[in-house]
């Protein structure tokens, strides 16, 4: 095992190297995979990341500052939206990351959007996030409810 840890190691510094620009460290722990999602979000939608991690929002639009944006990412098909409504993203971004280092857009548009159709119906007093599955959000994510999302720059 220690050759292949060794590899990955050489592959963290290597993301910690190209996109040090975003401030993300790309650690060995649960914030790898929102790390690699949320660089891949901002390269791909002209977001520009917070320096430090915020309650609610990863980045906001580059070119529209007032556009805040919460960017989820899963290799495992599923994403956690706030259990406290009044943390609800304007914009939620969530990515599946393919291994190859593509991704697939699962949603892209209002918070409230998430909220009012797949949440509204369940308690809001809760202990921990919504859990969201891709299909559910991909298919708001083509509905004709969400009209108002992030536009892709690459």
């Amino acid at each position: 095992m220690k050759d292949e840890l060794e590899q990955f190691f050489i592959a963290i510094e290597k993301l910690q190297q190209k996109y040090s620009h975003h401030n993300k460290k790309f650690t060995l722990d649960g914030k790898l995979v929102g790390d690699i999602g949320e660089v891949l979000a901002a390269e791909y939608y002209g977001i520009t990341l917070h320096k430090d991690n915020k309650a609610v929002y990863d980045g906001f639009l580059t070119s529209d500052s007032t556009k805040e944006v919460q960017i989820k990412s899963s290799f495992n098909n599923y994403f956690y939206f706030p259990k406290d409504l009044t943390k609800m993203p304007d914009y939620f971004i969530a990515i599946n990351i393919n291994k190859d280092g593509t991704f697939e857009e699962i949603f892209n548009g209002r918070g409230d959007i998430i909220y009012k159709h797949l949440l509204s119906h369940l308690p809001t007093e809760r202990k921990y996030p919504y859990r969201l599955s891709l299909n559910k959000l991909k298919e708001l994510n083509l509905s004709d409810f969400n009209i108002d999302r992030i536009n892709r720059i690459a």
